[in-house]
């Protein structure tokens, strides 16, 4: 169980990359709406 098969690497790159994308998405939505409250006013 030494070496990793490239498709347990496919799946956790895969997981890694939802798992971030699910995090940041909403950090950068809110960031957004942050900012352009801020240059309206």
């Amino acid at each position: 169980m030494e070496t990793m098969t490239p498709n347990y690497m496919l799946g956790l790159a895969a997981l890694i990359i939802s798992f971030v994308v699910l995090f940041y998405v909403p950090v950068a939505y809110f960031l957004i709406k942050v900012r352009n409250k801020k240059h309206r006013q």
